[in-house]
């Protein structure tokens, strides 16, 4: 068949859409399957609204525990206490009351016996114990939905959570805290009932007895475990919140960012999130030429130094406006997560755990503000610590800046027989720094202002090398750390032995061996009124 010949109109007219034909976006909508789909703002809306009622909650009960349990009159403490203590008079006084009782109260209340009013207020208290434990256990509960719920939100746009570094230390931490003071409710709950039931039996008999031990070695279990369960505590209401129970995973690295790596080390999931997003909300506001990772560092050294109270917030602003264009700078300070209060909180808390970091910088700063000439005449600058007593894991830094005019190859020894690892080693390439020049070496004295000395350190980190080593203690008592600095032939250039003290924080100390001393206790009660109730019933 011959093919019908037609008009350009016609052809044209064929091409055209019909009416009834699919778009590409709804076409490539209708191939997509229904789990594809991401998540829309109402899904958004709906966790961050989840979240702050969450938040508001937690907000109420922190305050409630603040005043009334694990600060201000300290029920957690003086509750079981108490019990304990009426626990133990309603026995003393089991076969009868003294003669002040019987002659003040017994003459009016036959019934009511010292050994029964005892044992009475001993279950009141247990009970009120219960109270605040749910109290305490709603708390954790309800910080450990805020962060799931947080990480659901981060997640919600697109944003890494799960695998964010410590992600699963929190998780743990959080989980736990809840399992165990839901533990030690169980106890007490276990121990109250026991001591309402040898109040109303009177204790006498051997079924009595053994309620009476099991009540009185209950309290002291639950006691024992709660000092065992107590510690740092944690919330999500204030945005520092997380750091006292987060230990993350250290390893042996040579920062090029000292400040950076340290801080965001000890920073726990939700505040990492939240600097990482503050961080990419920046970039675009940068001055031509300059780099964020070095913006952000010198933010964070001004930061530390502000909250010293070494720098104004003025001086600081002032000295971020050569990285950061002059209508972002306000960007940096007023943050909704990193105010004012945060910062100073956060390097609270990074001083604590790296202080020979801290030590090392204060040191390099009254050189320079001291002898600025014999720093520079020393071409290659060394120097290193640790902490004098270490609980946990020790951290170690050595600093090295070379003022020399050609660059050098040094090798870094450390050897311990007291730590692990026991012997590491670090190769490191010193470029020639030019932090001196220009430099006159009598400006950075104490007659001059501490700008200059704050730019010249600013300068030596960022030329300088850094080396930190987490070092884990094998023993407790006395331990040594030699730091060797060699050429790459081997000879020795310098070096230094450390003498640290490996031991427990005297508080944790005595919290464990309460906590055991308590739980053994409690264990002997039990034991001492069920072993011989168990061999009369063998022996019928």
């Amino acid at each position: 068949m011959a093919a019908r010949n037609i008009s350009t109109e016609d052809a044209l007219d064929l091409l055209v859409p019909s009416d009834d034909a699919l778009s590409t976006e709804d076409a490539i909508a209708a191939t997509r399957k229904p789990a594809d789909s991401g998540p829309t703002l109402s899904d958004i809306e709906a966790a961050e609204n989840r979240m702050n009622r969450l938040r508001a909650r937690e907000r109420h009960l922190l305050r409630l525990d603040r005043l009334f349990l694990s600060r201000g009159i300290h029920l957690s403490l003086t509750l079981p206490i108490f019990a304990l203590a009426m626990q133990l008079v309603g026995r003393r006084y089991a076969e009868g009351s003294p003669d002040w009782w019987i002659s003040s109260v017994e003459s009016g209340f036959p019934d009511a016996t010292l050994s029964i009013v005892a044992g009475l207020l001993a279950t009141i208290i247990l009970f009120a114990w219960m109270v605040s434990l749910l109290v305490v256990r709603a708390l954790h509960n309800t910080s450990r939905k805020v962060f799931l719920t947080e990480g659901k939100s981060f997640m919600l746009r697109g944003r890494p959570f799960e695998s964010l570094h410590g992600y699963e230390a929190i998780n743990d931490v959080t989980r736990m805290a809840v399992t165990r003071v839901s533990g030690v409710l169980t106890i007490v709950i276990f121990s109250a009932l026991a001591q309402l039931a040898a109040t109303l039996e009177g204790g006498l008999t051997d079924g009595g007895g053994v309620l009476v031990g099991l009540a009185i070695g209950g309290t002291f279990a639950a006691i024992g475990f709660d000092l065992l369960r107590s510690g740092s505590q944690h919330n999500t209401v204030e945005r520092w919140g997380l750091l006292e129970v987060y230990e993350p995973p250290l390893h042996p690295s040579c920062p090029d960012r000292v400040f950076t790596e340290i801080l965001t080390t000890w920073m726990d999931p939700v505040l990492r999130a939240r600097f990482d997003a503050h961080i990419q909300s920046l970039r675009d506001g940068l001055q031509p030429g300059k780099d964020i990772h070095s913006a952000i560092e010198h933010l964070l050294h001004m930061r530390y130094l502000e909250a010293l109270g070494e720098l104004t917030n003025r001086q600081v602003r002032q000295s971020m406006e050569y990285y950061f264009r002059l209508d972002r700078v306000p960007e940096l300070f007023e943050n909704d997560w990193f105010d004012e209060e945060t910062w100073t909180n956060l390097f609270l808390h990074i001083r604590e755990k790296c202080s020979p970091f801290f030590r090392l910088l204060s040191r390099l700063q009254h050189d320079l503000s001291d002898d600025l000439e014999s720093l520079r005449a020393d071409t290659l600058h060394f120097d290193v610590d640790m902490q004098n007593v270490v609980s946990g894991a020790g951290h170690l830094f050595a600093y090295l800046h070379n003022s020399g005019d050609t660059s050098r190859t040094i090798v870094i020894k450390i050897q311990t027989p007291d730590f692990q690892p026991h012997e590491s080693a670090f190769t490191l390439t010193l470029e020639s720094s030019s932090a001196f020049t220009g430099i006159d070496a009598h400006l950075p004295t104490r007659s001059n202002t501490t700008d200059d000395v704050h730019d010249i350190l600013a300068k030596m980190m960022d030329h300088g090398e850094m080396i930190w080593q987490t070092l884990l203690p094998q023993h407790d008592g006395e331990s040594t750390v030699s730091v060797r600095l060699e050429d790459t032939d081997g000879n020795l250039l310098g070096g230094k032995v450390l003498a640290v003290q490996v031991r427990p924080k005297l508080q944790d100390r005595i919290r464990q061996r309460g906590g055991m001393a308590a739980i053994g206790a409690g264990i002997f009660a039990i034991l001492y009124r069920i072993v011989p109730w168990v061999a009369s019933l063998a022996a019928l």
